[in-house]
């Protein structure tokens, strides 16, 4: 998403989430994946096709900083 951050901030007792990297800005937060959803709907409501694809894109591939299990 413009303007955000993909890695989530630090909790205490866990270890920072690394940032994604990829193309397309995968979702990290419950928000961003809210977001993300409306803009697929929104581009399924309008026949948007490239909009479908992008909306696509950040909610279904899977994504090296999200998908990682911290062992460290």
């Amino acid at each position: 998403m413009p303007g955000t951050r993909a890695g989530l901030p630090s909790v205490e007792g866990t270890a920072p989430r690394r940032p994604c990297t990829c193309v397309i800005a995968h979702v990290q937060t419950d928000e961003e994946r809210d977001h993300a959803q409306a803009s697929l709907d929104n581009a399924l409501k309008t026949n948007d096709a490239h909009a479908v694809l992008v909306a696509c894109m950040q909610l279904m591939q899977p994504c090296p900083a999200r998908d990682e299990s911290v062992t460290r």
